[in-house]
């Protein structure tokens, strides 16, 4: 792999953000045994890669000939879902009971859709697809899922090792964590429903001298 393709698959990595995921994810962690929450989160990882290799294998082609949508209007309605998102675990309201109900089916794909798969996985996994010949695009994808698994199921280890006075002082500093990263969340949505409006021509972009 050439130093551009290294780049572009670690900020998949980084554009997936375990840390972000386990935030998020906090309360199914607390939940599950370390076994029970590697099942299910491995059945999301599975499900998020058929779509990654899915847009790495077939570009943009989905978007323009299939579905006849542009890119900005993908990146506008992926914002406000993100915005949404973030706003609920801002205001104390997405926890787990929120999003995590039911089968263990259904929880993996909660997760994955959209904790895993947004516009930023989906068009970062279009960039892997352009800069790398296949399979190994889809072997890079796979690469990065398996990292990003070893990492979030490793901060779920850590969380089930924490007990009594030990884990409700983490759990306080989790949730400041979760809300203070969900600002940021927010705000990346709100910078993808503006890139979204500066392509389709509604706003002009801002310039600092």
């Amino acid at each position: 792999m050439h130093e551009d393709q290294i780049r572009v698959a670690a900020y998949f990595l980084v554009v997936l953000n375990p840390f972000s995921q386990a935030l998020f994810l906090w309360d199914l962690m607390r939940s599950n045994g370390s076994r029970g929450f590697a099942s299910i989160y491995a059945r999301a990882s599975l499900l998020s890669g058929g779509v990654y290799a899915l847009f790495a294998l077939t570009g943009e082609f989905l978007f323009i000939e299939v579905f006849q949508v542009r890119i900005d209007a993908f990146r506008i309605f992926g914002g406000l879902i993100v915005f949404i998102i973030s706003v609920r675990y801002f205001t104390g309201e997405g926890g787990a009971a929120q999003f995590f109900r039911g089968k263990a089916s259904e929880i993996a794909a909660s997760i994955s859709i959209p904790f895993m798969v947004g516009p930023a996985t989906i068009w970062v996994s279009i960039l892997i697809g352009r800069s790398l010949p296949t399979p190994l695009d889809v072997v890079t994808i796979a690469g990065i899922l398996l990292a990003n698994f070893a990492l979030v199921c490793g901060m779920q280890v850590l969380v089930r090792r924490f007990n009594g006075s030990r884990e409700s002082l983490l759990g306080s500093y989790m949730a400041i964590l979760m809300r203070t990263n969900a600002l940021f969340i927010g705000a990346i949505g709100i910078e993808m429903i503006l890139a979204g409006l500066e392509g389709v021509g509604a706003i002009q972009g801002s310039r600092t001298p």
